[in-house]
């Protein structure tokens, strides 16, 4: 009887997974062909550009690109392609931020390889926040990272080349509905390039 029942629950589970993954529906894209930003984006200050068909900043000094010209949606999924030319690495970019002028992260920040190639982490608010999760893997200076960063509720993950790298779990979530709905490319004083962005939201929820 105990078989049965732990059986159906693990079916119900992956019905409701399939389910979930076939509601994952594309809502913005950028693959950065064009020669400017472009409308969609707001460069708080340094030195963002387009360049061969990438976002890039060698110094902005935690003033962002942001994208105001659309909103994240509450659950969904964030893809984009990453990467840094410099020995330190150092790349990051903040999801389900309020977009305005930050010192220190803006929403949910993902730092790949940050201070020096030491840490990566997720953290709130502050990139410098006591519960945020670390990863101390070394990152490549000039590899391609694909990744993908998925929210749903209160649960955020984050994963590498295909694999989950950091998971992150906020008893008090950010809320799109209080504003906290923009993304947003970070750099201090490294030389980093965004391409391929996807943004997808699970539907019917």
């Amino acid at each position: 009887m105990k078989i049965s029942v732990i059986c159906a629950v693990m079916s119900a589970l992956l019905l409701f997974s399939c389910t979930r993954e076939q509601k994952l529906k594309t809502v913005f894209e950028d693959n950065f062909d064009r020669a400017g930003l472009g409308d969609n984006y707001t460069v708080q200050g340094g030195d963002w550009k387009i360049t061969d068909g990438a976002v890039t900043s060698t110094k902005a000094e935690n003033r962002n690109l942001v994208l105001t010209g659309f909103a994240l949606p509450r659950n969904g999924v964030i893809e984009l392609t990453m990467w840094s030319e410099s020995e330190g690495v150092d790349v990051k970019f903040n999801a389900w931020g309020d977009g305005l002028i930050h010192d220190h992260g803006d929403g949910y920040s993902f730092i790949l390889g940050g201070w020096n190639n030491r840490i990566s982490v997720i953290s709130k608010l502050h990139e410098h926040e006591k519960k945020r999760v670390e990863n101390r893997t070394k990152l490549e200076k000039g590899k391609k990272y694909r990744v993908k960063v998925e929210r749903a509720g209160n649960k955020i993950k984050w994963f590498v080349d295909g694999e989950l790298f950091l998971k992150y779990d906020d008893e008090n979530p950010l809320q799109t509905s209080e504003g906290y709905n923009r993304l947003s490319f970070g750099n201090w004083r490294s030389n980093v390039f965004f391409d391929d962005l996807k943004i997808s939201e699970f539907i019917g929820e």
